[in-house]
């Protein structure tokens, strides 16, 4: 018999669909991840939309599908885990919901985490003093491959951090909660930001705007970071520059190179960055399915979460001053914190 329960909570791409795509790594949803955990049994998911009973079914088999949230809470009222993938404006209303309904110990959220910084203080102010651990999924925190850039930086495999250029679509909330979390683990946060431009993309319907910006770090790197326009083409591309090499994160974090400076083959007296290895095929791993393995750790009491509040209201700070200084005339502002 499996240890914990769970629900989800929204039956869109990542709480379902994705798993019925053949691109994706399996489990991509947090359905198929729950089915799939030896810890874990789903006993029941909710959404509005009736249609997504038969693709629950085709998934799940016989979990119980819900026409609404309250109902399931009524039935499981001592669930462990609840999952919430629905759209990201309605997850504060959805989290207060729960924790009225049921105690589950821990709320595992999908990014970004609520629409704005005066949500965020909302959200950490219903949650101080609750036992119901949040934990959102900035799903990168589960990359075992990715940790390695933060430990290479961290020795200074390659010298000193010096600089950052980064290339990125679809909104500063959406991939800027990826983005500003990666840039916070390696370089120590964002201190300030200066929009250049702003560009259209497919994320302006959903209210997030896209900007190519300016920014400085905590431990003294400067970067740059490119927006570019998703209905042309996908790209989150990072280039971390060191003093003696380079690190190169491509594909969206599914691949890392790695170059360090040798003497140069055509100028006397000039290093080059030459490549030395590289890390490919990191996405192999299913990122939801170390997550919901974390979360069954920190269950029994030996792991700690991955990803926690702060890590995912940080983004929000970082996004927030991004607007700030474009309505300010494109003025510098600081990523000041909660």
């Amino acid at each position: 018999m499996k240890r914990f329960t769970a629900a989800v909570i929204g039956l869109g791409q990542i709480g379902l669909t994705y798993d019925f795509d053949p691109a994706r790594k399996r489990p991509a949803s947090h359905v198929l991840a729950y089915m799939l955990n030896d810890d874990i049994s789903l006993v029941g998911a909710a959404d509005p939309e009736p249609e997504r009973e038969g693709l629950l079914r085709k998934l799940a088999g016989p979990v119980k599908f819900y026409a609404d949230m309250e109902k399931l809470l009524t039935e499981n009222p001592a669930l462990d885990i609840v999952s919430v993938c629905t759209p990201p404006g309605l997850h504060l209303e959805n989290i207060e919901f729960i924790l009225r309904r049921a105690r589950p110990k821990i709320i595992f959220c999908e990014k970004p985490l609520v629409k704005n910084v005066e949500e965020a203080a909302r959200l950490k102010s219903l949650l101080a003093g609750k036992e119901t651990l949040l934990v959102p999924n900035i799903s990168r925190r589960w990359s075992t491959g990715l940790k390695k850039i933060g430990e290479s930086i961290e020795k200074e495999e390659f010298g000193r951090l010096q600089k950052i250029t980064a290339r990125y679509t679809r909104g500063v909330y959406n991939t800027g909660a990826h983005l500003f979390d990666l840039l916070r683990r390696w370089a120590g946060g964002i201190k300030s930001v200066q929009v250049a431009e702003k560009v259209a993309t497919s994320a302006e319907k959903d209210a997030d705007p896209s900007f190519s910006f300016l920014f400085d770090t905590e431990k003294g790197a400067k970067g740059f970071a490119e927006a570019f326009d998703d209905r042309q083409y996908y790209i989150f591309e990072i280039d971390l520059y060191c003093s003696k090499g380079k690190i190169a994160f491509r594909n969206s974090g599914n691949d890392v190179f790695y170059y360090r400076v040798r003497e140069h083959a055509l100028f006397s007296g000039f290093g080059q960055l030459s490549f030395c290895r590289g890390d490919e095929g990191l996405f192999n791993e299913s990122l939801v399915a170390g997550a919901v393995a974390n979360l069954a750790g920190v269950l029994r009491g030996e792991e700690e979460p991955a990803c926690c509040l702060d890590d995912a209201v940080y983004p929000l700070l970082a996004a927030a001053a991004l607007e700030k200084s474009y309505k300010s005339n494109k003025r510098r502002e600081r990523v000041d914190l909660l």
